[in-house]
């Protein structure tokens, strides 16, 4: 597909942060607007192992030495006990299920990062600052260095659809702990969300785009198995010229990626050894046999053929054997079945995900399976060609996703009058300003399930009594998920956040209200503006013509 090139000169980075070494890499992938359609992806990665060094990912993963020099990636040296998992250790322990905070290399990292007294921002902004340092030689090496300055920079970051507001807030953070928004000469750099399934879905409809197989009112599910997450979303094709994608319900997904593998890997060969054996091996040793003899031994070949496994053990994985004699034991052999169990039980929940998926659009939905050879960088791939596709139509490269699903609702909290007829329940409380009974009502700018256009705009006005002089003002907002939301405040809500504000008011310029006691109150008159934007929301409060207050938010989107 030919494109018009825009006469800005900018490049999109896009980059997908994985989770962990053995079953989640990370990826960068990047295009300019001189050949906005040509997207390279980053190798050359710095390695200790020659054979690795072109791969299209690199391993997520850190190790902290005594010095100030810090191992990443191939880098690390496979004996070491590196840092992984810290993308997971963004999400509070009460919000993950067992089956994470029970894993040991999840519980070593977070070992690791309290003796480092480091916290989880800390480590992937290290991370991201290693693999954007990297990108920019290689960018640099391809365009020259005189092209990149004077080039902005659009970096688009993805993120697991099911993750918490709060997580998204924190990876933001990270982000910008980072440095690669550090001030350029060009400009700004611009930095936006998109979740990987979207990203995947944005790349496998580009690598389809010139297909026969795909039409017009398709609908369409894909399914990104990563490695701590598996999420998926759906669309119905509005159009292949321009090639435009409806999300048609909502998109779900479920902790059941590839991590979850390893560990039950392991607990597999653990229970295969000599009883007591195992807590001799470190978590290096554990790690490296997961490296050699799992991701890059069994796993890429294993179908569930009719054949046994050889496994090397680590050289401090040893139990007696015949007499009394005591040896190591070097290999255990492993059948076809026993590794059949530790897929089936994640294999089982994927299927569950994608037949509920599937199930829910079965109208429009044609039972026609579609792979892309070029699926493990469609996370990163997908980011640029989000990012390209928002310069315009001279830049898109084809496939865009109309519209997205909310999943919670948003909204500001606004004290209103009490009306029995209307308010069936709700608590009410005096208000001794106004001498009237009042409700804590809710006004929605974003509804569950609403379906959202690329951008939004709705305005509210709001008017609140005060005595006396004003020093601040405050508007409340919350999130549920809860369909419908309700119509007054109740403890399903989550904060979201807080605006305070004064401005310069006017007192004496206000308009006034006597109560039936003779208070004489001043009428607050302002407006709550929210502009909504590919997954973010700006809440703006204005009064008197000025604007008093702002605050920028994520919206969680399938």
């Amino acid at each position: 597909m030919s494109t018009n090139k825009p006469t800005k000169s900018f490049i999109v980075i896009g980059i997908d942060f994985g989770t962990t070494n053995f079953a989640r890499y990370s990826g960068i992938a990047w295009a300019s607007s001189r050949e906005p359609e040509n997207i390279q992806v980053i190798t050359e990665w710095k390695t200790e192992i020659s054979h690795r060094s072109n791969t299209k990912k690199v391993p997520t993963e850190l190790f902290y030495s005594s010095g100030s020099d810090t191992s990443w990636g191939y880098s690390v040296p496979a004996d070491k006990d590196a840092l992984k998992w810290f993308k997971l250790l963004l999400i509070d322990e009460k919000d993950m299920p067992a089956k994470i905070t029970n894993c040991s290399q999840f519980q070593r990292s977070r070992e690791l990062l309290e003796t480092m007294k480091k916290g989880p921002i800390d480590a992937i902004a290290c991370f991201l600052s290693k693999i954007w340092s990297h990108a920019m030689d290689k960018i640099e090496s391809k365009l020259g260095k005189e092209l990149v300055q004077n080039s902005e920079f659009q970096v688009v970051v993805t993120l697991p659809a099911i993750w918490p507001p709060y997580a998204r807030y924190r990876m933001e953070q990270a982000v910008e702990v980072s440095g690669i928004r550090s001030p350029r000469p060009c400009g700004n750099t611009t930095v936006c969300f998109i979740s990987e399934p979207q990203a995947a879905a944005l790349a496998t409809m580009h690598d389809f785009r010139d297909t026969s197989t795909v039409k017009a009112g398709d609908t369409m599910v894909i399914c990104d198995a990563g490695g701590g997450t598996v999420d998926l979303v759906n669309g119905m094709v509005e159009s292949t010229v321009p090639f435009v994608v409806e999300e048609w319900v909502e998109g779900e997904g479920e902790l059941c990626g590839g991590v979850f593998l390893d560990e039950e890997f392991l607990e597999l060969i653990k229970g295969k050894v000599t009883p007591g054996s195992w807590p001799s091996v470190s978590i290096a040793e554990q790690n490296k046999l997961l490296d050699k003899e799992w991701e890059h031994g069994i796993k890429p070949q294993f179908s569930n053929q009719n054949r046994t496994w050889q496994v090397n053990l680590p050289d401090s994985c040893s139990g007696p054997t015949s007499g009394r004699n005591l040896k190591r034991r070097k290999a255990i052999s492993i059948s076809s079945d026993e590794i059949w169990s530790v897929y089936n039980p994640i294999i089982s929940k994927i299927e569950a995900l994608i037949d509920h998926q599937i199930n829910a659009v079965q109208k429009k939905c044609r039972r026609t399976t579609i792979e892309t050879n070029r699926n493990w960088t469609a996370i990163c791939r997908g980011a640029v060609i989000y990012g390209i596709n928002g310069h315009g139509p001279e830049a898109s490269l084809g496939p865009e996703i109309d519209t997205r699903v909310a999943l919670r609702s948003y909204g500001v909290l606004s004290d209103t009058l009490f009306r029995p007829d209307e308010h069936i329940g709700c608590e009410k409380y005096w208000s001794e300003d106004d001498q009237v009974w009042k409700v804590n009502k809710m006004e929605w700018f974003i509804r569950e399930g609403e379906t959202l256009l690329t951008k939004k705009t709705l305005r509210q006005d709001f008017l609140r009594l005060c005595s006396g002089g004003i020093d601040k003002m405050q508007n409340l907002f919350y999130s549920c998920t809860e369909s419908p939301p309700p119509k007054v405040w109740d403890s399903s809500m989550e904060p979201l956040c807080a605006i305070q504000w004064t401005g310069d008011i006017n007192i004496e310029s206000l308009p006034t209200q006597t109560t039936p006691l003779g208070k004489v109150l001043r009428k607050v008159v302002y407006v709550i503006e929210m502009n909504y934007e590919d997954g973010w929301a700006d809440f703006t409060i204005y009064s008197q013509g000025m604007r008093v207050g702002a605050h920028h938010v994520n919206v969680e989107l399938r």
